[in-house]
């Protein structure tokens, strides 16, 4: 401790003997390390921690401790900072001029490359695992870089190690600033990164008010509000969530507000990928990175989820919209879409969840707190997500079992253009007229008596809604019929469809008839792009309908009648099937055997 105070004192004098102003703070050593406080009251407006350009560690220092005779140094960035760092305190040492100002950085860093196996275990099933080992191959990449850029005569390969390289990485993360605020000035030539003595120790407090104060000769600080006497003084690095705070400088913010879940999307293994791709940049959605906050869901990541979600028939009727010079509106796919969305989301969410593994033993050090740390609030994030999605899925549910009721609808306008349809789902699936659905039906069951109260909105949605086998009892007929066949289910679900049709008393009659305008790509015949790509499906659609009929009419006159089984309806029922699935989650149902179950949703 008598060694750093002795490192403390002469920094501070090289500071002071250089030009730097710092008569209202004072350096000294906490039991965090070392720390900037002030002496006296600052107040707001006040200007207390300067230095001169000449002390800024810019791109141009960097090369002129680098140079030799016979070679320019051609590095740029974090790796010029690295090499600069490196040279200065395990070759030029106590000689050089900058040698008091890297004689006080840290040895050693608190960041998860820094982390012990034991320590890194606690990080498993995070992102932040994956984001460390990216992190660590990029190291490796620019440590590869800078034994090729930097002269052995410079800095001896038995001093450039990774190691060491690591270690000058750490501190440009947790230290450097932006070239942009000394952009312009003496110190400057361009790069992206600065090292500032003094101004790089105040530590981080979110929602501090601070202002950087730059002329021709000095940079610093500003107080944006009053310090109190012998208070520390902080600086704001900005928005930062834990995982960028922990990679970056090694340690978390506990209840930090701006704490995120990373999430990163992929579809590009999805046969539609080109398609899906333009669609989304057509909707100005270009990242498959998304961060998760408690406080709602990214703007962008609902939206690309229903993309990635859309079924062929989706995405060629939005392409075709787009052709026409349409924007995409992608909030206004229908309930299905809507649905389908948020229940991959919640089973990556749950994946997620599920892959972090239970802490068996913390280690007693300041890394394994801040990894625990981290974790906890990932986790808290992860549940709290999908408590929200939960809610949302019941919302959605529960309005489609009185949309049904209520004979509205919500399904997109390229699918059907008639009858009632309710307004576009917004963001959170919380419109006023869900909500109002979803209360109605929830005073509805408060009124019944007890035994008699509804089923769960997801067991009452595949009940009542859902098109499925079970569906099949609501016509005594047909049932009676197609027990006496063998029939593949996807076929029997196109009779089905086309039975409802004829059928005014099944309860999703309305909902067929409402689709009679609709058609699946394959029936549409002016794309003859289209109706190459499509034309095995109808050839085999119409073997499975030659094979059936007349046999079936002949023998179920009245369940399976000539005119409501023609090859042309046969094909628009098809269509129909292809195009409406929904699985349900058994998540979502009270289910004994735990199995998703499958359907057509037709609102």
């Amino acid at each position: 401790m008598e060694r750093n105070k002795q490192r403390l004192d002469q920094f501070v004098d090289w500071l002071e003997d250089n030009g730097a102003e710092m008569s209202r703070i004072v350096v000294r050593e906490t039991e965090h390390g070392n720390g900037v406080y002030a002496r006296d009251e600052i107040s707001e407006g006040t200007q207390y921690a300067q230095i001169p350009m000449r002390l800024v560690v810019s791109a141009r220092v960097c090369r002129e401790a680098l140079r030799t005779d016979t070679q320019r140094v051609e590095l740029t960035g974090r790796p010029l900072l690295c090499a600069f760092l490196i040279q200065q305190r395990l070759v030029a040492g106590e000689s050089s001029f900058w040698h008091p100002y890297i004689s006080i950085l840290p040895r050693e860093f608190h960041t998860p490359l820094f982390f012990t196996s034991q320590e890194l275990d606690l990080l498993r099933g995070t992102p932040m695992e994956h984001a460390v080992e990216d992190r660590r191959q990029l190291l490796r990449e620019e440590h590869a870089a800078t034994l090729q850029g930097v002269s052995d005569a410079v800095i001896p390969r038995s001093e450039l190690t990774f190691e060491n390289y690591v270690w000058a990485a750490a501190v440009v993360s947790s230290r450097a600033f932006t070239e942009s605020l000394v952009s312009g000035t003496a110190g400057s030539d361009g790069e992206t990164s600065v090292l500032l003595p003094l101004l790089d120790m105040m530590n981080h407090r979110p929602l501090t008010r601070v202002s950087w104060i730059t002329n021709d000769a000095t940079i610093g600080f500003q107080a944006g509000a009053v310090i109190g006497a012998q208070c520390e003084v902080v600086n704001n690095y900005g928005a930062k969530s834990n995982e960028e705070l922990l990679l970056g400088y090694g340690f978390c913010i506990p209840g930090n507000p701006l704490s995120c879940y990373h999430i990163k999307l992929n579809y590009s293994r999805d046969p539609q990928e080109a398609d899906k791709r333009m669609i989304l940049e057509r909707a100005h959605i270009a990242s498959c990175d998304h961060y998760i906050r408690t406080d709602g869901l990214p703007r962008d990541l609902l939206p690309m989820l229903r993309v990635m979600v859309m079924t062929e028939t989706d995405v060629y009727y939005v392409k075709q919209a787009i052709v026409s010079g349409k924007e995409p509106k992608l909030d206004q796919l229908g309930l299905r879409i809507e649905l389908r969305a948020r229940f991959l989301l919640a089973f990556l969410l749950r994946k997620k969840l599920d892959a972090l593994p239970q802490i068996e033993c913390v280690p007693s050090t300041e890394n394994g707190r801040q990894a625990v740390l981290y974790r906890e609030e990932i986790e808290s994030i992860l549940l709290s997500t999908l408590s929200d999605l939960d809610k949302a899925e019941c919302r959605l549910l529960a309005c489609a079992s009185k949309l049904i009721a209520d004979d509205l609808h919500l399904l997109p306008l390229y699918v059907c253009d008639n009858g009632q349809q309710l307004d576009a789902i917004d963001e959170q699936s919380s419109t006023n007229v869900g909500d109002q659905l979803v209360a109605e039906s929830s005073d509805e069951q408060q009124s019944r008596p007890k035994k008699s109260r509804a089923a769960p909105p997801a067991q009452q949605f595949v009940d009542d809604v859902l098109v499925t086998e079970e569906s099949f009892a609501h016509d005594a007929d047909f049932l009676a019929a197609v027990e006496q066949v063998d029939i593949d289910t996807d076929v029997l679900l196109v009779l089905f469809i086309l039975r409802i049709r004829m059928c005014s008393a099944l309860p999703w009659h309305t909902a067929v008839r409402r689709l009679e305008s609709f058609q699946h790509p394959m029936l549409v015949y002016d794309d003859p792009d289209t109706a190459e790509a499509y034309g095995e499906m109808m050839m085999e659609m119409g073997e499975i309908h030659d094979s059936l009929f007349p046999l079936l009419t002949e023998h179920f006159p009245d369940v399976f009648p000539p005119e409501h089984f023609t090859p042309e309806l046969f094909l628009w029922a098809a269509g129909i099937t292809e195009s409406f699935r929904l699985e349900v989650p058994a998540r979502c149902m009270d289910a004994a055997d735990g199995c998703d179950v499958e359907g057509l949703l037709l609102l």
